[in-house]
């Protein structure tokens, strides 16, 4: 249940980065989609990290990290799927 927890949330908060940043400029590169994936990855990296290191009983978990990294690439492709169905594309 931990591992759908991660996936979800690191999900829905690069599925929302990317809508908030389609709304904004209109067109996502893909330059932007690695940046938004790496940056989550990344994250979550650090959050095992201060788990490990900071906080008390708390361990560092690898699982963890891989299901934040898989929860933002699929954020990324759902985030695909709703601009193809709601967004207008540009010039329309």
């Amino acid at each position: 249940m931990d591992k759908i927890v991660h996936f979800g949330l690191f999900g829905c908060t690069v599925l929302l980065l990317c809508i908030g940043f389609y709304r904004q400029h209109g067109h996502i590169s893909k330059l932007a989609y690695s940046l938004f994936a790496i940056s989550a990855a990344f994250y979550g990296l650090a959050i095992e990290y201060i788990q490990k290191y900071i906080a008390i009983q708390r361990s560092f978990d690898m699982s963890d990290v891989a299901a934040d990294t898989l929860g933002a690439v699929a954020g990324i492709l759902a985030f695909k799927l709703i601009r193809k169905w709601w967004f207008k594309p540009e010039g329309q």
